[in-house]
């Protein structure tokens, strides 16, 4: 940590505070799980259908560097997991197949480039789509975490080595994650407190290694930003690159290194976390008040959402995770969050249009 701990919880108690009470004060329950009941299997196969024909096609058009095509890729990547999703909500032996064809793809991608975000995302958001489903039980939906938390302080605890074992091309797949985890265990206990996996876990989750480095430099070395990162993320997020070609780019080194002062090397994306965005823009007493006002914001959109098109059309419950899934990652910031949604929503519009319409 690159503060004290009480530096660090004196932040960031009362920031997370503000923000989830802006996303539990006003929460209004829906009941999803008699929404699943009415889901129309086949609708659901030909949406999955569609998603998984979009996702490959720009995929595949990608490399012919077209600007456009570019930036909504990120996005469009994952509608093959929205199809996965959509497949499982319509049960046959032709739909467990092309699961598995996902998600077989998915692990070639991550043992080839040792990023493990989708290994742990996907597979969760599918559970968490399947107990809604077939109605499980709290104590069954919780069951999976005891398998999950090991797996991911394995993950943690190796990954880095097995990156560069991968990106120098020595090696790569599921024997050389076993004997980095083996070599590392005999090094220290893997899953004691003070193992670098569960202190490397813990800090992933958290972003507390991210933090600790705003609050140490900010306001001491680099002065508040005073709000002018936040309007030019805004303005990255509303205006088109054609239009705004100093349009910020995700994961871009240049605000982590700015307000951190930390060096990244290599191509490597670090963010300072929605946390640490709002305190460097607003201060301390700003950040918990703009924190609240963003969990509301995200849990009456959330909560919009469900009303005006998962109510009236079952189906489209498998967007809440492709518009969601950056709110719940640990590396990102309130631009690659807030522009996640907008574009996603876009996509949305745009999809559902064409899908409506497709007989």
């Amino acid at each position: 940590m690159a503060i004290k701990e009480s530096e660090y919880f004196e932040y960031t108690i009362p920031a997370l505070t503000s923000l989830f009470s802006g996303m539990l004060i006003f929460n209004k329950d829906v009941n999803l799980r008699d929404v699943m009941n009415k889901i129309d299997t086949a609708r659901a196969f030909r949406l999955g259908t569609l998603l998984l024909f979009i996702s490959f096609s720009v995929d595949l058009i990608l490399p012919l560097g077209i600007t456009q095509i570019k930036s909504i890729s990120s996005f469009t990547h994952y509608f093959r997991y929205g199809a996965a999703l959509c497949y499982l909500l319509s049960p046959s032996s032709k739909s467990y197949l092309l699961i598995a064809f996902i998600f077989s793809i998915m692990i070639i991608d991550v043992l080839a480039t040792g990023l493990f975000h989708d290994l742990f995302v996907w597979p969760a958001f599918m559970f968490f789509i399947y107990g809604l489903r077939k109605k499980l039980s709290f104590g069954l939906r919780l069951l999976p975490i005891f398998f999950i938390i090991p797996l991911l302080i394995v993950v943690q605890a190796v990954k880095f080595q097995y990156r560069e074992i991968t990106w120098r091309g020595n090696g790569k797949g599921i024997s050389t994650i076993v004997d980095l985890a083996d070599k590392q265990n005999k090094e220290e206990r893997l899953f004691s407190d003070e193992s670098s996996g569960v202190i490397s876990t813990v800090g992933r989750l958290n972003q507390g290694w991210h933090l600790g480095l705003v609050l140490r430099r900010v306001p001491r070395s680099v002065p508040f930003s005073e709000g002018k990162d936040f309007t030019s993320d805004l303005e990255g997020i509303i205006l088109p690159r054609i239009f705004y070609p100093e349009k910020k780019v995700i994961g871009s080194k240049e605000k982590f290194e700015k307000f951190t002062g930390h060096k990244i090397e290599g191509n490597t994306s670090m963010t300072i976390g929605v946390l640490g965005d709002f305190y460097v823009n607003f201060g301390r007493e700003g950040s918990y008040l703009l924190l609240f006002f963003l969990g509301l914001i995200i849990s009456k959109f959330l909560h919009w959402f469900i009303i005006r098109y998962v109510i009236v059309d079952p189906v489209n419950i498998i967007w809440l995770p492709l518009l969601f899934n950056f709110v719940i990652r640990a590396n990102n910031d309130f631009y690659m969050l807030a522009n996640s949604l907008f574009k996603g929503f876009i996509l949305f519009l745009i999809i559902n249009y064409i899908f409506n319409r497709w007989k």
